[in-house]
């Protein structure tokens, strides 16, 4: 797996809005919508409607989005949504699906938030730090050889 299908994204989702197109893959998925990134699926932590936009002018062109919060206005009608009842639990089972199909591809999963982002509270910074672990842990060491992946 190279990138993160869209059909693999929608199958996290109890429900999904906007273009359905079987052809995007995602390179990124991220927490800091000020992140640069390109073809990003984002995912809002909290103050959603607010956090998007930023997303989307930064690379984002799908994002999971928590079930019954209602949606900004801003949103084009062809912009992916997948509805999912809390999206960082998504994003974790999605890290994992990714991790289980081989996650030997080029896609990037970025769990950090700078620290004086007001975005995320202790007990979310703490999970995002777990996350970004499990990513790290999961990552091939770079530049050494077989004896150093292991550490």
């Amino acid at each position: 797996m190279t990138m993160i299908a869209y059909r693999t994204v929608q199958s996290m989702a109890v429900e999904a809005r906007g273009i359905v197109d079987e052809t995007i893959r995602f390179h990124a998925v991220f927490v800091n919508p000020a992140k640069q990134v390109k073809k990003g699926l984002f995912v809002p932590l909290e103050n959603g409607a607010e956090t998007l936009k930023t997303a989307i002018e930064h690379g984002a062109i799908a994002s999971f989005w928590p079930l019954g919060e209602p949606l900004p206005r801003y949103i084009p009608n062809q912009f992916p949504l997948f509805f999912v009842p809390s999206p960082l639990e998504a994003a974790a089972a999605l890290l994992e699906r990714y991790l289980e199909q081989g996650g030997e591809g080029e896609a990037q999963f970025f769990f950090e938030l700078p620290e004086d982002s007001p975005i995320a509270g202790e007990a979310v910074r703490r999970r995002l730090a777990k996350l970004k672990k499990r990513w790290l842990d999961a990552r091939p060491f770079k530049g050494c050889d077989n004896a150093c992946e292991n550490k």
